[in-house]
């Protein structure tokens, strides 16, 4: 065993004269590549070290409280001691050849390499004096002290060459702590691609270990690219290098990430793509896409709206909120289940400032706030400053002057403001500027928008000054209405919410599917509501101008709540054959997105849903909410039937239907089929929806089957 010991310390002796020497004429350092491969061993050796170091540690120092150390105790510190020396030399021997090969930034890496060899001549001269300093309670501890803040210097220093910079602190660090993004705020590469990147590229292309000479912490990083050249290129078929190597296989050794890392998922594959092929902007909102958009339908999934946000308050009484709706006042709660409320007022002749003040006793649940049109005055935002939570205020065409918004600055969690239509002049608009979370400020057809915006928009840093548009001269198209609605489910009557940002514009709309005119269809105006099954079709006019395209939304009418329902057959595929029959009534409308969680797929066999309920209802009408996606393989149901019985065993068919397929492909849109019949009380009802047996002959998978998806079934 001694003479074990001997050939062990003369070889970590020799090691580290060598480790030491190979630092001083680092510089002319050259390492073939047979060489390389024992410097790649680093990663594998580099634990052994630290887990001896600390253990020798806790031995030395729990033998060192005693007066006289016996001898195997003794033996065994020698062992450790010794163990954690040759592994020491061994690891910081193959780190300074690892760190030959390219693709460290040499800043961090030296305190990293220095570490190591640190480690390494303290652990050789712990073993040589080990007596000396047993014998010497202070070398001990002095000792036992400074090779612990190694080991952990080093290994933190190691950790963010691997990974990324702050590997160690960042999930306690502020960056990480920062409160979710919302849909109206997020931006398309700070909160959808940068996360992508942070997660599975950075721990290879970061300034510590830039692999490829390329860097992908930040947007200028990304755009100067690596050795192998620019990372995108919209003009090219395969969109440039990034996303050449995410789709090769992935036993290609160029493939992004690596084999044995973290890999892309599908969706994240495509946020990267939609992006590089929308431009790859560094400051586009996800909100300024236009609706039909692929990548904001992806963001749908991701990001909660104002609407749909988390709140943590309480709910207020539902007594007291009812007791505040009128025909001229609609109070309701923004979502199902959610504490936050939206209010609205009609009527501008009926309206007066105690309406606003009846809201006080519901002033930290209310969120949005509409008085577009309402002859509210600068003396009323005193009242409305009181609405601690408000989110969303729409105070357009209201007899405001901008004297009073200076009351606003109380609303820390204002994110939109509309003054568009008002009476405010520019010098108004810097008393909302220290607003924290003000992200959008309206101000078309106003004073404010014909004057020098620009020192004022200076002092708004978080917020877009959307100032419309003026040219009345220039012959365009106009650009769609907004349809401003977010909730598509109805649960009770709400008012229609069109907007445009042009001057002097009409809009007109349809409900009975036909395309809007300039002459037979309605004017839309703030008082028409939405309590039905509807599809709204709107359409911008304006003399001298093109119309508009065609906005289009369907909304429906939640009806009766469905107490129980459930599969006769859960779906065979992933993932939606481990999704609940109560995706179906939860009141949630899905998006473009299949994979949002909120629609359920069937492919070669019938979606088929048991509906039960405690009491009878009358029911005449049920509308099955569906997706088609035709380049997805997602047609329109071949059929759809409405069983209804008062027991299973004896369900009679009461409607069916064959909707019309499609003759070619098309983008994805929404469509809800409604049967309507003879009013039924039964217990239980059966909604079959069968999907196309075979793709159609023009399609490009005519040899496959198609798939349905539905995500609510409404019953009226």
């Amino acid at each position: 065993m001694q003479r074990w010991k001997i050939i062990l310390y003369n070889t970590s002796f020799a090691f580290n004269c060598l480790l030491v020497f190979l630092l001083i004429f680092e510089k002319g350092l050259i390492v073939p590549p047979w060489v390389q491969t024992i410097g790649r061993l680093h990663p594998l050796l580099l634990h052994f070290p630290i887990v001896l170091m600390l253990l020798c540690i806790f031995w030395e120092a729990v033998s060192g409280l005693k007066k006289s150390l016996a001898m195997e105790q003794a033996s065994i510190g020698d062992g450790l001691l010794l163990l954690a020396s040759i592994t020491s030399v061994a690891s910081a021997l193959m780190g300074l050849l690892l760190s030959k090969e390219g693709g460290y930034t040499q800043e961090v890496v030296v305190w990293h390499k220095w570490g190591g060899v640190f480690i390494s001549l303290l652990s050789l001269a712990w073993y040589a004096y080990r007596k000396e300093v047993r014998n010497t309670k202070v070398l001990l501890a002095l000792a036992s002290i400074t090779g612990i803040a190694g080991v952990i210097i080093t290994g933190h220093l190691g950790a963010d060459i691997t990974h990324g910079d702050n590997f160690l602190l960042a999930p306690v660090s502020k960056e990480q702590q920062l409160p979710p993004v919302l849909f109206e705020d997020a931006i398309i590469f700070a909160n959808m691609v940068q996360p992508i990147l942070k997660a599975k590229c950075v721990s290879c292309h970061n300034p510590q270990k830039a692999k490829g000479e390329l860097v992908m912490e930040s947007f200028a990083a990304l755009r100067k690219g690596g050795k192998d050249g620019a990372l995108w290129d919209a003009t090219q078929n395969d969109f440039g290098l990034l996303m050449s190597r995410v789709h090769l296989p992935l036993e290609n050794k160029k493939h992004m990430p690596p084999i044995g890392k973290p890999q892309l998922t599908g969706e994240e594959t495509n946020i990267l793509y939609q992006w590089i092929k929308g431009g790859a902007s560094d400051t586009t909102k996800v909100a300024a896409l236009p609706v039909t958009d692929t990548l904001r339908t992806l963001a749908t999934a991701l990001f909660n709206t104002i609407e749909t946000d988390d709140y943590t308050f309480k709910p207020a009484e539902e007594s007291k909120i009812k007791a505040l709706r009128n025909n001229y006042r609609l109070v309701a709660p923004l979502a199902l289940g959610s504490p936050a409320l939206g209010v609205q007022f009609f009527g501008a002749a009926q309206f007066k400032p105690d309406q606003l003040k009846e809201l006080l006793g519901v002033k930290e649940q209310i969120v949005t706030l509409n008085l577009n049109k309402i002859p509210v005055q600068d003396e009323d935002l005193a009242t409305i400053a009181q609405f601690v939570n408000l989110r969303k205020l729409n105070l357009s065409f209201t007899n405001v002057k901008g004297t009073g918004l200076a009351a606003l600055k109380q609303l820390k969690e204002l994110k939109q403001l509309s003054l568009s239509g008002t009476g405010v002049k520019a010098a108004a608009l810097t008393a909302l500027a220290s607003l924290p979370k003000l992200s959008q400020l309206y101000i078309w057809s106003t004073p404010a928008q014909a004057e020098n915006l620009v020192a004022v928009k200076k002092q708004f840093k978080n917020a877009t000054i959307e100032t419309g548009f003026a040219g009345d001269t220039i012959v365009i198209k106009l650009n769609k209405p907004m349809v401003e609605n977010e909730q598509q489910v109805l649960l009770q009557p709400v008012a229609l919410q069109l907007k445009h940002f042009v001057k002097g514009v009409t809009i007109r709309y349809t409900t009975d599917g036909k395309e809007p005119d300039s002459i037979l269809s309605p004017v839309y105006n703030a008082g028409f509501m939405l309590d039905k099954n509807m599809t709204i079709k709107a359409k911008a006019f304006k003399p001298g101008w093109i119309s508009s395209d065609v906005t289009e939304k369907t909304f429906y009418k939640a009806g009766y709540h469905i107490d129980s329902i459930r599969f006769v057959q859960a779906s065979a595929e992933a993932p939606y054959k481990t999704i609940s029959a109560a995706v179906l009534a939860d009141a949630q409308k899905g998006d473009l997105n299949s994979r949002s969680g909120k629609w359920i797929g069937y492919k070669g066999y019938p979606m088929q849903a048991i509906l039960y309920f405690d009491t009878l209802k009358n029911i005449s009408s049920i509308t099955v909410s569906s997706l088609v996606d035709i380049n997805g393989y997602i047609m329109p149901p071949q059929q759809l039937e409405v069983w209804a019985g008062k027991d299973l065993a004896h369900l009679r068919l009461i409607k069916k239907m064959n909707p019309e397929q499609p003759t070619k492909e098309a983008p994805g849109y929404l469509k809800g089929y409604e049967l309507n019949f003879t009013p039924v009380k039964e217990k239980y009802i059966k909604v079959v929806v069968a999907p196309v047996a075979k793709l159609p002959q023009w399609h490009k998978g005519k040899k496959d089957k198609g798939w349905i998806f539905v995500d609510e079934i409404f019953l009226n």
